[in-house]
């Protein structure tokens, strides 16, 4: 038999999570899944004012239920390297890459079943990365739409002659240098500079370099 620790902040949510685990385990053929203990907290259970850290040791798996407000155990249970089994409300405002790195995690909603829940264990501790659809599909609009907003924030290429320009005001060259360096009007310098400030979004010609070096354009 297979050992969770549950952890919420609710002690209905414990109870509830307990019961859930408990009846899907003696619904099949042997027992899967027994809850060794319950905590609000990996972080109250390690300070030893409840009772369940000492139990996480003994645990194959954590089953956390985490508050809509984020995931405040992230890092103690990076550091357990403890396979966790996470419900949630709401996926879309969740920064998940450290915990989907692991490969030993089941992300589910709040209401999974029970039969979600004991599968999603079971894949954890197998090493797997168990998703239920809802909180896929969610992980996919945040994944577009965070690369719309890095493709808007994209600065709108500079032209050949401009980057030129960039490369040379970055060498700390004058306008007047510029034009000679490149046998063109300073009036045309400052043109292509203005030009550059504006497609960089940047109002200065530190900025621009350093903006530049950002994007590739240039060596600082």
């Amino acid at each position: 038999m297979k050992r969770v620790l549950v952890i919420s902040p609710s002690a209905v949510t414990q109870a509830g999570l307990a019961n859930l685990i408990a009846e899907e385990s003696e619904a099949g053929a042997e027992p899967k899944w027994q809850v060794v203990a319950a905590t609000p907290s990996f972080a109250g259970a390690a300070s030893g004012t409840v009772l369940g850290w000492n139990m996480a040791p003994a645990a194959d798996c954590a089953l956390i239920s985490w508050s809509a407000d984020g995931l405040p155990d992230l890092d103690r249970f990076l550091d357990t390297e403890l396979p966790v089994v996470a419900l949630l409300d709401d996926w879309n405002d969740i920064a998940l890459p450290d915990l989907l790195q692991t490969g030993r995690v089941g992300l589910l909603p709040a209401q999974a079943s029970g039969a979600e829940i004991v599968a999603a264990l079971d894949a954890a501790v197998a090493g797997l990365i168990a998703i239920h659809p809802s909180v896929f599909s969610s992980l996919l609009t945040l994944n577009s739409a965070l690369d719309r907003r890095d493709a808007l924030e994209q600065p709108e290429a500079l032209t050949p002659r401009e980057v030129e320009v960039l490369t040379l005001l970055a060498d700390g060259l004058s306008n007047k240098a510029i034009a000679r360096r490149l046998h063109l009007s300073e009036h045309t310098v400052k043109y292509h500079t203005s030009a550059i400030f504006a497609k960089l979004n940047v109002t200065s010609r530190t900025e621009a370099a350093i903006a530049g070096a950002r994007a590739g354009l240039v060596l600082l």
